[in-house]
C-alpha cells in the first residue's frame, strides 16, 4: 500500500491542478475529466489511511499519558485504551514490587516494559486479566548475595537474600516472554515495541539501521604489509573461516557508502559481510538486523568464548526498530580483532573487537555449505 504522506502530496498537487483555472486550461479539461474519479479514489484512501493512523497515535498517547477519550474515537478503540491503561496500573505496581528488590540504583525501565507489553496486547480481549506478574518477571534475573545481620540477643550472623537484577538485553528478554507466557513474539512485534519506547520515551520515532555513532575506539586505519602477511600466516590452513578473513582484508581500506554499497568498492558493514559469504557459496540477507535473525532461525549461533575467524559479530548500540536492535555486523578476524566497514572512520578497518557490552549475537553462517 503507498505511504500516506506520498499520497497526501500527490493529491495536493492533483486538486491543485483541477482549481488552477491557467493549469486546467494548460492540460486540458479532457484529462481533467478522466482524472477526476481517481483524485477522488485518492482523497478518500488518503483519508481513510490519515484516519486510522490518527486513531493508532492517540491510542497510543492516550494508553501511555492518559488524558480524556473523545467520543468520536470508534468505541473499538476506547475500550482497547480502557483495557490498557487498567494493565498499566497493575504493571507499575509490579514493576514498583520489583524495584524494591533490586540494589545499586539499579530499576526496571517501565516504559519498556509497557511498550513491549502494549506491542503483544493492545487489542486483545481483556489483557488486564493476563498475569502481569509472571510478565515482568521476564525482564529480571535474581541472584543470591550474603549480608550480615544482627539478632534479637545482639548476635551477628551471615544471611542469604535475593536480589532482582534487570535485564538489559532484550534477546533474553523477548525470549524469556516465549516461555514463561507461552507466546511468539514475532519480529514485527518487536519492531513495533521499539518503535512505542522511542515514541513515548524521547518523543521521536526509532532511529533507522545503520552504525553511525560518533566515536568508534580501537580502530586500525591500515596494515603494513609484514603485518598483513603475519595475519594471513596465523590463518588455520584450508578453513572457510581462514578464507572468509582473507576475503574481508582484500577489502580493507575500501570506502563506506550506504547508498552507494555495491557500486566498484563501495561498501557499508552488511553489505561487506553479504559479500564476503557470497564468494564462498552462502548467501545471507542483505541487513544486519536480517542477517542476525537469518543466523538465529537457522540456528547457527556460537558464544562469544567460542568464536573463531571467519564467525559474524553483531553489535546493538541504540533502539532502531529492527530485529534485536541490531545496528551494526563484523567478522571476526581471530586474536579478539574484527574487520568491519565503519562509517565514521569511511572505509573498511581491522580493530580491536570493540564495546563488548554492546555485542548482542555472535554466529557462524560458514557451516552452512
Amino acid at each position: 500500500m503507498a505511504d500516506p504522506g506520498t499520497l497526501g502530496l500527490i493529491t495536493k498537487a492533483t486538486i491543485t491542478a483541477l482549481s488552477d483555472e491557467r493549469l486546467r486550461k494548460g492540460i486540458g479539461w479532457t484529462i481533467v475529466a478522466i482524472l477526476s474519479p481517481f483524485i477522488l479514489i485518492i482523497v478518500v484512501i488518503v483519508s481513510l489511511l490519515s484516519g486510522t493512523t490518527n486513531h493508532n497515535n492517540n491510542a497510543l498517547d492516550l494508553s501511555f499519558n492518559g488524558g480524556s477519550i473523545s467520543s468520536k474515537m470508534p468505541e473499538e478503540y476506547r475500550g482497547h485504551i480502557g483495557d490498557m491503561r487498567s494493565s498499566f496500573t497493575v504493571l507499575d505496581s509490579k514493576i514498583e514490587d520489583k524495584n524494591s528488590q533490586m540494589e545499586d540504583g539499579d530499576s526496571l525501565d517501565s516504559i519498556r516494559v509497557k511498550a513491549i507489553f502494549y506491542s503483544l496486547y493492545f487489542g486483545e480481549s481483556h489483557p488486564s486479566k493476563i498475569d502481569q506478574g509472571k510478565y515482568v518477571n521476564c525482564f529480571v534475573n535474581y541472584e543470591e548475595r550474603k549480608r550480615a545481620v544482627i539478632n534479637e540477643e545482639g548476635n551477628e550472623y551471615e544471611e542469604t537474600y535475593e536480589v532482582a537484577i534487570p535485564i538489559t538485553n532484550l534477546s533474553e528478554i523477548y525470549k524469556n516472554i516465549e516461555n514463561k507466557m507461552g507466546i511468539e513474539v514475532p519480529y514485527e512485534s518487536m519492531a513495533n515495541a521499539n518503535e512505542i519506547y522511542y515514541r513515548i520515551k524521547y518523543g521521536t520515532p526509532a532511529p533507522n539501521e545503520g552504525d553511525n555513532f560518533i566515536e568508534w575506539e580501537d580502530w586500525t586505519q591500515g596494515l603494513t604489509p609484514e603485518e598483513l602477511e603475519d595475519l594471513y600466516n596465523d590463518l588455520p590452513n584450508s578453513d572457510k573461516g581462514s578464507k572468509i578473513v582473507q576475503l574481508a582484508m582484500s577489502r580493507l581500506g575500501d570506502p563506506y557508502s550506504q547508498e552507494k554499497r555495491g557500486q566498484g568498492r563501495f561498501t557499508d558493514c552488511s553489505y561487506l559481510t553479504l559479500w564476503i559469504y557470497r564468494q564462498i557459496g552462502i548467501n545471507i540477507p542483505a541487513t544486519a538486523a536480517e542477517q542476525a535473525r537469518f543466523c538465529i532461525n537457522k540456528r547457527i549461533t556460537v558464544s562469544k568464548k567460542d568464536l573463531v575467524a571467519g564467525d559474524l559479530v553483531f553489535w546493538s548500540h541504540k533502539p532502531n526498530g529492527r530485529f534485536m536492535n541490531i545496528t551494526h555486523v563484523g567478522i571476526y578476524a581471530g586474536g579478539g580483532k574484527v574487520i568491519d566497514a565503519s562509517y565514521s572512520k569511511g572505509k573498511v578497518v581491522y580493530r580491536d573487537l570493540f564495546d563488548s557490552n554492546k555485542q548482542v549475537l555472535y554466529a557462524r553462517p560458514h557451516i552452512l555449505k
